[in-house]
Order: structure tokens, then C-alpha cells, then sequence
């Protein structure tokens, strides 16, 4: 169920040019409460599940790839990053996870499987320009990563409680 609502939200993403990057955040929440409740194993199910459907079926191949490189994972991953005993260590590890997968993911975009437009678009920027992008990508990320912990907050404290009362476990 939480991988068709995944790809419901990556397809139905595809309408809007903004959602390119906001559906594959909201999709990679999908996995968190199945994680939770039965465990890492299944909430990588679901994220694969989720890719491999979303590659048949999403108009959008662009925001598919950031599900796939980076934000279907990362809500998956983010608890075991946030075990690092320094806070500068895990700011490190979790923006080089940020950028190695956006520069995978667009290298893979641009040189592998190109897409026209998105070649244009990255033409008509420049290098500069590219390079600015790629630092607005660290900031949003970091403020994702922010938001993930009130939105596990959210789901552990008043959503999980409603769905399995305690006494129902």
C-alpha cells in the first residue's frame, strides 16, 4: 500500500514543474512507518518497490532519479547517520550523501541517458550557475534533514498511538 501511495505521489508529481523535487521527499516518507513497524528490511522493500514501479509508470524520469539516488533512501538511512558521536561528522557524511547522489543522478541524467530538455536547461545555465544550484540543493537538503525528525516525531508520538492503542500491540 505505502509503495503505490510512493508512486501515486512521484506520477502525480510530474504535473506541477516545482513537485519534481517535493514528490520524491514526500514519496521516501512512505517507507518510514513501515520501517518502524516491521522493519529496516521492509521499508527497503518498500523503496525498491516504489523505484522499480516508478520507472514504468512516472512521466517524470527526472524526479524518479532523485527518488532513486537520494531521497527514497535517505529518510531510511538518515537514523543510523544520526548515531555519529559528532554533530560535524554526521553534517559531513549526510551533505557528501547529498551530493555524491546529485551529481550521480544528473551525471546519469545528462551524459547516460540524456534528457533533451534537461541538457538545455543545464546549457542555458552555466557552470556558475550549476555550481549556485548545487549549493541551494545542500541547504534545502539540510533543512529536509531537519524537517525528518519532527515528521518521525510526528509519526512515533501522535500518529502510531491512534493506529496501535496500547493496550492492541
Amino acid at each position: 500500500m505505502f509503495a503505490a501511495l510512493a508512486v501515486v505521489l512521484l506520477a502525480a508529481g510530474s504535473i506541477f514543474p516545482l513537485a519534481t523535487f517535493c514528490a520524491p521527499a514526500l514519496a521516501g516518507l512512505c517507507a518510514v512507518p513501515v520501517a518502524v513497524e516491521f522493519g529496516l528490511k521492509a521499508g527497503l522493500a518498500v523503496y525498491i518497490i516504489t523505484g522499480v514501479l516508478a520507472l514504468f509508470f512516472c512521466p517524470d524520469l527526472e524526479a524518479v532519479c532523485i527518488f532513486l539516488f537520494l531521497l527514497g533512501y535517505y529518510p531510511l538511512l538518515k537514523p543510523w547517520l544520526d548515531r555519529a558521536a559528532r554533530p560535524v561528522v554526521r553534517v559531513l557524511a549526510k551533505l557528501a550523501i547529498c551530493n555524491l547522489s546529485v551529481l550521480a543522478c544528473y551525471g546519469l541524467l545528462l551524459f547516460v541517458f540524456p534528457l533533451p530538455a534537461l541538457q538545455a536547461e543545464m546549457g542555458e545555465m552555466g557552470l556558475l550557475a550549476a555550481g549556485g544550484m548545487l549549493v541551494l540543493a545542500n541547504i534545502t537538503f539540510l533543512v529536509y534533514d531537519a524537517a525528518l525528525v519532527n515528521l518521525f516525531r510526528i509519526y512515533l508520538c501522535r500518529i502510531r498511538p491512534r493506529l496501535f492503542p496500547p493496550g492492541r500491540r
